[in-house]
């Protein structure tokens, strides 16, 4: 276990075993529809990288860039969109793939925000982790892998001040005292 991590929360076998579920689940849910994954970098990527490869079904991946955390524990900013997306999603159904749900407001904006500018047929969110007690907006995924308690937490795409995200478990983060 890592030095800056207080206990295990999420073991790699049990997340791996997650995203297998969640991989059949949307080949079940989007079986002969138009499908669009988009990754919300960078936190996104062991989860949608093993998401993938767990989907038979045919499906267009991209990604976006959003940021809002300013290396903090706690959303700090409006979200910003550092890059957007490259696909054409018009009259498709997008799935937004991302590591954890907290606030909700980042997903919020960019859920809005395609749906505005894009004209998809559906914008839907797929997560890893859904901190429910962390909402500061109404807002649920429409699968989850987990619903974890109301702790900072880091390993499999969150991550501390950038750092952290290679972990392969997810853990409660250890915050020094200053």
């Amino acid at each position: 276990m890592h030095e800056r991590v207080e206990k295990i929360l999420i073991n790699t076998e049990e997340i791996q075993e997650a995203i297998k579920k969640a991989g059949k689940w949307v080949d079940s849910e989007y079986k002969g529809k138009d499908l669009v994954l988009i990754g919300l970098l960078k936190g996104c990527l062991p989860f949608f990288g093993q998401l993938i490869s767990n989907i038979s079904i045919d499906c267009i991946i991209d990604f976006m860039s959003v940021s809002s955390w300013k290396g903090k524990t706690t959303a700090q900013t409006l979200p910003l969109i550092t890059q957007g997306i490259t696909e054409n999603i018009k009259d498709k159904h997008v799935l937004l793939v991302d590591e954890i749900i907290d606030s909700a407001l980042t997903l919020k904006y960019i859920r809005e925000y395609l749906q505005e500018k894009y004209k998809p047929l559906s914008v839907e969110i797929i997560t890893l982790l859904d901190k429910p007690m962390g909402r500061k907006v109404s807002l649920q995924p429409i699968y989850k892998c987990f619903e974890i308690e109301n702790k900072f937490v880091v390993g499999y795409g969150c991550d501390y001040q950038g750092k952290l995200r290679n972990l392969p478990y997810v853990g409660i983060f250890k915050e020094e005292k200053e």
